[in-house]
């Protein structure tokens, strides 16, 4: 009555068993990891198709500030930590760091970890932006015609004009956040010329029939127009400057000319030293008589 453990058949069953097993969890572990690289590869696809509103922290005006900051300290090429952005534009690190994904995504910057680098593109706009904003805009349309939102507002304003708060609210219909997030991306939208908004900025439609598209452009001239207002605004003040020296001279003139006591001032200065003397005699005799109580 040996238990049948001891038994060499059943040991051999006990090994086959447990090799059947080991087996068997092998393939449940390929498996896993079969699944596993399908849900990351889907994650992945599902991050390029992602969806992103702008920070919620800043009005785009303040966005857009961030990014002229980024290009004025970007040197060569080498990325700008988000502490000294922060610092550069006046507002925290943390806002600073939840405008990137939205910005990155249009094309304006590439986001790394706690730096940022401007691209091309973003350094065009800012350069726009500061001298001609209405050029800015001709530069952006392109890059936030690609963005989801275009389309997506595109399609929303298909059969006309929109309250603004309601694109807002349908454009973030189903992403987090709160409801300004839609807010700027409608600001955004309108800044880059693919929506129009009313002049009480209560009504968003989309361009009109008639309007022509958006063309950026001749930069040579642009370039031409700037220096001649440049060479123009510099013989403006040569001009003023020559002006302002030949009233000089003529005050000068005027003031050597102005008599004293009967005398002109080359007059007083070429007298000899007795008649000089008499003379600032005279004169502290003149004021004396002018101011009896001293």
């Amino acid at each position: 009555m040996n238990s049948a453990s001891n038994r060499p058949g059943n040991g051999l069953n006990v090994s086959s068993s447990s090799s059947v097993r080991a087996d068997s969890g092998t393939g449940r572990n390929a498996s896993r990891s079969g699944t596993a690289k399908r849900r990351d590869r889907r994650r992945g696809a599902a991050a390029s198709r992602r969806r992103t509103l702008p920070s919620y922290r800043a009005a785009p005006g303040k966005q857009i500030n961030i990014l002229v900051a980024l290009d004025a300290l970007t040197v060569n090429g080498v990325p700008v930590q988000r502490a000294a952005l922060a610092q550069r534009v006046g507002i925290g690190a943390a806002t600073v760091g939840d405008c990137m994904a939205f910005l990155a995504d249009v094309g304006l910057l590439a986001a790394g970890r706690g730096q940022y680098t401007i691209t091309e593109q973003g350094r065009k706009f800012t350069e726009a932006w500061r001298r001609d904003r209405a050029r800015a805009r001709l530069v952006l349309h392109p890059l936030l015609s690609t963005h989801w939102s275009a389309a997506a507002a595109t399609d929303l304003l298909a059969d006309g004009p929109l309250p603004q708060e309601e694109l807002a609210r349908l454009l973030r219909a189903g992403l987090p956040g709160v409801p300004m997030r839609g807010q700027y991306m409608v600001e955004w939208l309108d800044i880059a010329l693919i929506v129009e908004r009313d002049a009480e900025r209560l009504l968003v439609r989309l361009p009109t029939a008639n309007t022509p598209p958006p063309q950026l452009p001749d930069l040579q001239k642009q370039e031409e127009q700037d220096q001649e207002e440049a060479e123009g605004q510099q013989e403006q003040a040569s001009s003023l400057s020559e002006s302002s020296h030949a009233g000089h001279i003529e005050a000068q003139r005027a003031e050597r000319a102005a008599p004293l006591l009967g005398m002109s001032r080359p007059e007083i200065q070429g007298l000899p030293d007795a008649r000089y003397s008499a003379f600032l005699e005279g004169i502290l005799q003149t004021l004396h008589a002018l101011t009896p109580g001293t």
